[in-house]
């Protein structure tokens, strides 16, 4: 991705600036130097002179930590009686002496922070982790239901977070449609975001469940063991800071696949007792 973003950058903006830009000073290595000091070290400004905020580099500033949860912002706004302009911290809650003054990096999970930030939060609330779906390349309706997700701009293969609290409707309905059966008719007749019907429903379910096991079953260690390891604390220290981050890491992921095959578990459950009825 860097790669084709420098190419871009190339071809445009060092292009037409060649004589300020020289194509031997703003090498790639360069401009993967300026990126990463950019993502690592860029503050979110809310600039009081204009609608929208901007990214900027601020002595400092960039030294505070991170917290999810916290609300502290910095402005970007003039100063009274004066042409010059300053930024400024807003507290989110009132700091008593020597407590350390948190912000927020953003909405990020925990593989963000780890990649542009080197560590993970224990309790991120925006943690999430990647769960890729697709059709079924031996379902009888493969060619129908392809030709409808591509008149939608959609292609056969699709990406959705799963969050520790909660997985998207776009999932659900995506897999509505990849579980639809002939029964349930034409595609284009079909409304994705209410259930089609009982079986389908059990089916979406299902696959979900399936899916989350198989992306389980692509980790060398189980949940089980990496919290094993974490809760000896003389073994774990001896892993380095890395190490230790990265099974944090993937620990908090493996326990939102968990989780999610909790809730698919419930579901089908609850599709036991109601076939049961009928």
């Amino acid at each position: 991705k860097l790669q084709a973003e420098y190419a871009a950058l190339r071809e445009t903006t060092l292009a037409r600036h060649a004589d300020v830009l020289p194509a031997d000073v703003v090498t790639y290595d360069a401009f993967v130097w300026g990126m990463t000091m950019l993502l690592s070290r860029g503050v979110d400004l809310k600039d009081e002179d204009a609608a929208t905020g901007q990214l900027g580099l601020v002595p400092y500033a960039d030294l505070l930590n991170h917290s999810p949860y916290s609300s502290s912002n910095f402005m970007y706004q003039s100063i009274p009686f004066s042409k010059q302009r300053e930024v400024v911290l807003y507290a989110d809650r009132p700091y008593a002496a020597n407590d350390q003054v948190l912000i927020s990096y953003g909405q990020k999970s925990n593989a963000e922070l780890l990649l542009l930030y080197g560590f993970v939060v224990d309790r991120n609330r925006f943690d999430e982790v990647e769960l890729r779906v697709a059709l079924a390349e031996d379902d009888e309706r493969y060619g129908e239901k392809a030709a409808f997700l591509a008149s939608v701009g959609l292609t056969a293969a699709q990406a959705f977070p799963l969050l520790i609290d909660r997985y998207s409707n776009e999932l659900v309905q995506f897999l509505r449609l990849c579980c639809a059966s002939p029964s349930e008719g034409p595609l284009s007749t079909l409304s994705f975001t209410e259930p089609l019907s009982l079986a389908n429903e059990r089916a979406v379910f299902e696959a979900l469940r399936a899916g989350c096991q198989l992306a389980l079953e692509k980790y060398p260690e189980t949940e089980e063991e990496d919290a094993k390891l974490m809760g000896n604390a003389a073994m774990f220290a001896t892993l380095s800071r890395r190490q230790r981050m990265a099974v944090k890491l993937r620990r908090n992921e493996k326990r939102i696949l968990l989780r999610t095959i909790r809730v698919c578990e419930q579901e089908l459950a609850e599709f036991d007792v109601s076939e049961a009825r009928l």
